[in-house]
């Protein structure tokens, strides 16, 4: 019974580039792991060469911290984190109890998807609000305590951590943003707060994570891979001059 509410309840959202490889592999692994055509909604636009002024005076904001995230958003992220923020609007408008957020960089998904949820919602406290899959890095990079090791999912600091030598470890709750879990009400904290941005979706999320006190949970071992050998496609080629200059002049034109 409680398999029958957990797939009636939970939707895929695929945060799409429109390559036509990457929508049948993820498409693949997701009808491998139990997931039927009708859950799965993909979020194909705004891509970079779509971003227009309107959208940057509404969603961006500059970055104004020091050093090397002082600079201005690209176009490319800006792409990205706004789909995002529609997966989420998505998400509260059609109030969805529970969803996963995916960008189609996945590789493979190694364990039916619906047992992955019984384990997460078996082994989380009732105030979660978000669960991370990668295979990036396991939880024990974090140097974060393990409070129980047969769990598959292990509560996050939300804190900036740094190594002995006082670099940066890690920038928050978020590991990546490429696979998470979500629950309606945690979709409905971050929508309302999410706008305007002024990083790439797993940063700015951190900086909400602790702003609204979100609880995040890495699930350890991963059951996703990341893409093989995957080329971004955040960044402008040189044929793309025109965007390149428009953008430019809109930055100049907002401030950002």
């Amino acid at each position: 019974m409680r398999e029958r509410s957990i797939i009636f309840n939970t939707k895929f959202f695929i945060i799409h580039n429109l390559d036509k490889n990457r929508k049948k592999r993820i498409l693949s692994e997701l009808y491998k792991a139990g997931v039927e055509d009708k859950d799965i909604i993909f979020i194909n636009h705004p891509n970079k060469n779509e971003i227009t002024y309107k959208i940057k005076k509404i969603a961006v904001q500059r970055n104004t911290k020091q050093g090397i995230e002082s600079k201005t958003i690209k176009d490319g992220w800006i792409s990205v984190t706004y789909k995002h923020y529609l997966a989420l609007k998505n998400i509260v408008e059609d109030s969805i109890p529970l969803a996963f957020i995916i960008e189609d960089n996945v590789g493979k998904i190694n364990e039916n998807i619906y047992d992955r949820i019984s384990s997460y919602l078996e082994n989380l406290p009732n105030d979660w609000g978000v669960v991370f899959e990668s295979d990036q890095f396991p939880f024990s990079y974090t140097r974060e305590p393990i409070i129980d090791k047969n769990k598959v999912v292990h509560q996050k600091s939300n804190e900036i951590t740094y190594f002995e030598d006082g670099s940066t470890l890690l920038m928050g709750g978020t590991r990546s943003a490429q696979f998470y879990f979500i629950n309606l009400e945690t979709a409905n904290k971050l929508f309302d707060n999410y706008l305007p941005f002024n990083h790439a979706p797993d940063f700015w999320m951190n900086e909400l994570f602790r702003k609204l006190n979100i609880k995040s949970f890495w699930a350890d071992p991963s059951i996703i891979e990341t893409e093989k050998h995957h080329r971004t496609s955040t960044n402008y080629k040189y044929s793309d001059i025109f965007y390149i200059l428009k953008s430019k002049i809109t930055n100049f034109v907002l401030g950002l």
